[in-house]
């Protein structure tokens, strides 16, 4: 897929401040640009380009239903190419809660319970086949990517823990609730504007889950502390927890099978060695 470019795009969106853009991310996807004022998303593939579609559609969904900020991208033709622009929403990327005092950091927990409670409370049905029709199918699948990808890469006691842990979430979890999730509710993509939570971005994940998924996400960058600040307002975290361990005790994984898809070390790296100490669950 030829993209276009720089010059043809600042043309086309009538924003001559694109020539000097930052690249703000340049991943498998999407290559994103920061003009200041916009950002930009160009899809680096068709795929791609059916899923800033669907972004954009499941964002003009859920936006007027939200307490905070999300982006509102529209879809913009360069040519024969299209990109997806949407206003910068104000704030920083919420790396961790150092340096708030108490206070500051139970009012941030109360933006972000609150965000979650108003987006899991969303009815399934107001995103276009968000429901799968088995919703244990992709865990299953996991597990047959990590026997054969990832799992011969640790010593044989981590990948039994591993092995184990999936058979017994497959086992007690086809009950779990299934509600709307943002599916990548990392500290990445949560906007902090002096101490309060100013917006929500990368929904690429949003559809039905399983609520404790965007609970373990959170936890994994700020830590547990931050659920206990979040439970005044967000009630039955405490019968998530075994769920929340769960997810949480994924995302190495997920680096590691990235680091071998994807030929990246540094990310195979990181898998291994967090997984090499200790953090599966027992």
């Amino acid at each position: 897929m030829i993209q276009p470019t720089a010059r043809e795009i600042a043309e086309a969106l009538h924003q001559p401040e694109f020539l000097s853009a930052t690249v703000i991310d340049s991943g498998q996807n999407n290559r994103i640009f920061d003009t200041g004022k916009v950002i930009v998303r160009i899809p680096r593939h068709d795929e791609a380009r059916r899923d800033l579609a669907r972004k954009a559609d499941v964002l003009a969904v859920l936006a007027p239903m939200l307490p905070v900020p999300v982006p509102a991208p529209e879809l913009r033709n360069v040519g024969a190419y299209v990109v997806a622009v949407h206003r910068k929403l104000p704030g920083e990327p919420l790396l961790s809660l150092d340096g708030m005092t108490a206070a500051q950091a139970q009012e941030l927990a109360r933006d972000l319970a609150l965000f979650l409670c108003a987006l899991h409370a969303l009815p399934q049905d107001m995103l276009r086949d968000a429901a799968p029709a088995d919703p244990m199918a992709e865990w299953r699948d996991l597990l047959e990517r990590l026997e054969a990808k990832a799992l011969p890469l640790l010593p044989a006691a981590v990948a039994n823990s591993i092995r184990n842990s999936f058979i017994r979430f497959l086992g007690r979890v086809p009950d779990a609730p299934r509600t709307i999730t943002h599916g990548d509710f990392g500290t990445g993509n949560i906007l902090v504007d002096k101490g309060r939570v100013s917006g929500v971005i990368d929904f690429a994940g949003c559809g039905a889950g399983d609520p404790a998924y965007d609970l373990a996400s959170l936890s994994a960058g700020l830590g547990d502390d931050v659920l206990a600040l979040m439970a005044p307002h967000y009630s039955g975290i405490a019968g998530m927890r075994d769920r929340i361990t769960f997810y949480r005790s994924t995302f190495p994984l997920l680096d590691v099978l990235f680091g071998v898809d994807h030929g990246d070390a540094v990310a195979l790296d990181a898998g291994l060695r967090s997984l090499t100490a200790g953090n599966v669950p027992a």
